[in-house]
């Protein structure tokens, strides 16, 4: 019985250590994609050859892009709003980093841990984080990236889609997941001190 629970142990820290081992993949790609705002804003590169099929290896804009000529941008504009997408995209890159400890001290068969709570809770609310803030710099884009247009022409784009919703719920859920191990380590840790 207990070869079987070791066994078992051990391949769940092998899947572990795979998928920390695979967490890197979105962290570079978005450490990648951090450019983007920086070439599109500045140098008026729309894609830096990785488009295919309609996709484009860079970050979806707060407004339509097709819609916004960045040679008309001042320089405050293209700093601002390159500022607030590059934000958008380190909140992500940290949410990942955060996935990523949690599945190494997993690996380590590191289950029952405040700080692998800590990790739990910080990805769930680092995501819940990157989904308000991007809620909320869309209109600030928006004003920003149509403040040379006329008066009547200037427009605060705002949206809230069922897939705004879908990443919401998960990541409250994880993060009420990392407060409740959390605690359970914490009550874990009482009663061995008792015993």
């Amino acid at each position: 019985m207990n070869t079987n629970i070791s066994q078992s142990q051990s391949r769940l820290n092998k899947y572990c250590k795979l998928m920390a081992l695979l967490t890197f993949i979105p962290i570079i790609t978005i450490l990648i994609a951090m450019v983007s705002p920086l070439l599109f804003y500045f140098f008026n590169i729309h894609n830096i050859g990785l488009e295919s099929g309609g996709y484009s290896f860079f970050i979806a804009h707060s407004a339509d892009s097709s819609d916004i000529d960045p040679t008309k941008l001042s320089i405050w504009q293209a700093v601002l709003v390159t500022l607030i997408d590059t934000i958008i995209i380190a909140i992500l890159v940290y949410a990942f980093f955060q996935l990523r400890l949690l599945f190494l001290s997993y690996s380590k068969s590191d289950y029952f841990s405040v700080s692998s709570a800590n990790y739990c809770y910080k990805f769930g609310t680092t995501l819940v984080i990157w989904e308000v803030i991007q809620l909320i710099t869309e209109p600030l884009s928006s004003l920003i990236l149509s403040f040379n247009n006329d008066l009547s022409e200037r427009y605060i784009s705002l949206s809230f889609t069922s897939e705004d919703l879908m990443l919401l719920f998960p990541s409250i859920s994880i993060m009420i997941v990392g407060q409740i191990l959390k605690k359970a380590c914490q009550i874990a840790e009482e009663n061995k001190q008792f015993i």
